[in-house]
């Protein structure tokens, strides 16, 4: 660097008109300069003024001002490419030459990476330059093709020839400075990741980086690019899957824009239509192991999205998925709220869901546009089953509500307070599913021409939406399991009628008793009085013989009337 002199040209042409005593001053013509003192949170600028030497350590104090008045700036911006710095690859082999185009990117520490021309390196240069960096051998396996910056002597003299008589000039300054160079990250050496295609290794680092950041904080560098290297030499180059951008979710949308552009090349590769029967999962169709959280999906995949029955042209295995319209202009918000969600795994079985969103024109887009249930024919199955299993449970409450009430009056179930017997049995599937119809029948306005049944015709309806119309054309039958319950009359009366039957019966045996008992106290009474009678003639009968007593009770003259013989008494009539 050259030093300008402190007097100025003018001065010089004065003070040579002078004798040449007078050039020379009493005190040495120089420049006292304060040195200035570097505070660590307080960097103090150069004053820099005409006839001073911007000498290499003024220099330095200079670009460590400029970089501390700007690391704040840096620090508060992500990591990763601002703009520019496209890299490509040309040739093959040991041929292939690295082209990085301008541009502007920020280190993880905040470092300052400016490209103003393009950098155009070979590929053994490259490999050369990471081995240094790595002090290793470069081994196979998946890099990330990397800029940095650096400051590096443009001439150091220790480059030159020891042997060498010639030296430069012992009085000049060292020439510095700040360049950007190319290196290589290792990211990946799994075998299984080098078997892969590319599409799919890519996929697969894309999905790494969500969680992994590439960025680190000693050397600066950017990641531009992802390559793998067997033998030294590259195979293939992608440009998008390591390429990260200055933004917060870098590595979401670099997973985002990855994914398009397999899915264009996917789309350039199979031009022709899928098959009407799907074979194959998403992974294995698109040869992807993961979807971003959001983003978009080739229109093949999707079949007859505004009829009847939308199909889907790939094997939705362990994924659950919806299909759901909404405004175009409302895509890119999804996208951009939705991305930083994840990833959308397609090979662990993780049981994903996922929702296809068609975009609909925001003219054409209504809220009602997909309210068209489509016939769930496992629901109306689950109808049949849930129909039998009600009506089993009624026959059975009936079952024992006859066994219990059956052959009782109003007044007693209500003196029992007994629940009401439910004459009316659950509905059979049919008819509920026909009533269904009939019902949504009678919401739509009356219109006139040709009715589909004879039950819309009832009701005074045309058209039905789905999914009556395909019940009525075709109703879904039972499911084998499906058994016909049928309806049970018991004829024997109940616990309670019997216990008012017994009850009946009991009364009637102790009325019965009661009778017979009077009855008996009656002969009782009779036999009594008999006694009594029997007592008057025994005490006449006494009287009559002589005075003999008698027991009371009529015996001995029931003896004596058996041995007795009595002879009528002559009737003698008057003596005249």
């Amino acid at each position: 660097m050259a030093t300008p002199s402190f007097l100025s040209p003018s001065l010089l042409a004065a003070l040579s008109l002078r004798p040449a005593l007078t050039l020379l001053p009493r005190v040495p013509v120089e420049i006292r300069l304060h040195e200035p003192e570097k505070r660590p949170d307080d960097p103090r600028r150069l004053n820099l003024f005409p006839g001073r030497a911007l000498g290499e350590r003024e220099f330095e104090r200079l670009q460590a001002y400029v970089d501390d008045r700007v690391a704040p700036l840096l620090a508060s911006l992500e990591p990763g490419i601002v703009e520019g710095l496209p890299c490509t690859f040309f040739g093959s082999g040991a041929d292939t030459r690295v082209r990085v185009q301008p541009g502007l990117a920020v280190g993880a520490a905040g470092q300052l990476i400016r490209l103003f021309y393009p950098l155009d390196q070979a590929w053994p240069d490259l490999a050369a330059q990471a081995e240094r960096d790595q002090d290793t051998p470069l081994r196979d396996g998946l890099f990330l093709v990397t800029i940095r910056s650096a400051v590096e002597p443009i001439d150091d003299p220790t480059d030159q020839e020891p042997c060498t008589r010639t030296e430069p000039d012992p009085l000049r300054e060292r020439r510095i400075e700040t360049v950007c160079l190319l290196g290589l990250q290792r990211i990946s050496g799994s075998p299984r990741l080098m078997a892969m295609p590319q599409r799919r290794a890519a996929n697969r680092i894309g999905a790494r980086l969500l969680r992994e950041s590439p960025f680190r904080e000693d050397s600066g560098a950017v990641p531009l690019g992802l390559v793998k290297v067997v033998g030294k030499l590259p195979v293939w180059f992608d440009p998008r899957a390591g390429r990260l951008l200055a933004e917060p979710g870098a590595a979401a949308h670099t997973l985002l824009a990855q994914t398009v552009a397999a899915l264009e090349a996917w789309q350039r590769e199979h031009p022709a239509p899928l098959p009407n029967v799907p074979t194959q999962t998403l992974s294995e169709l698109l040869g992807l192991d993961y979807l971003p959280a959001a983003g978009p999906l080739p229109a093949a995949l999707l079949r007859d999205p505004a009829g009847k029955t939308p199909t889907l042209a790939f094997l939705p295995a362990d994924l659950q998925v919806e299909l759901a319209p909404v405004p175009a202009n409302t895509i890119e918000g999804v996208v951009a709220d939705e991305l930083s969600r994840g990833t959308v795994d397609l090979i662990h079985g993780l049981g994903e869901r996922i929702r296809l969103l068609l975009a609909i024109p925001d003219l054409d887009y209504r809220r009602d546009l997909f309210d068209l249930p489509q016939r769930d024919t496992k629901l109306e199955d689950e109808l049949f089953r849930r129909a039998e299993a009600a009506t089993r449970a009624y026959q059975a409450w009936k079952q024992q509500w006859f066994a219990l009430f059956h052959g009782l009056t109003a007044q007693q179930l209500q003196a029992l307070r007994a629940p009401l017997l439910i004459t009316k049995t659950p509905p059979d599937p049919d008819q509920y599913r026909m009533k269904l119809v009939i019902d949504r029948a009678r919401t739509l306005p009356p219109a006139a021409p040709v009715m589909l049944t004879h039950v819309a015709a009832a009701v005074g309806t045309p058209n039905l939406p789905e999914p009556y119309a395909s019940h009525l054309a075709e109703p879904h039958p039972a499911p084998e399991d499906y058994d016909v319950v049928e309806d049970t009359q018991p004829g024997d009366n109940g616990l309670f009628r019997q216990r008012e039957d017994l009850r009946a019966d009991i009364r009637h045996l102790e009325a019965a008793l009661d009778k017979s008992f009077r009855l008996l106290e009656e002969v009782n009474d009779f036999l009594g009085l008999q006694r009594q009678q029997l007592d008057a003639l025994t005490v006449s009968f006494s009287a009559l013989a002589g005075g003999v007593p008698g027991d009371g009770l009529g015996a001995k003259l029931v003896r004596w009337t058996t041995k007795a013989n009595f002879v009528p008494k002559v009737a003698t009539t008057p003596e005249n």
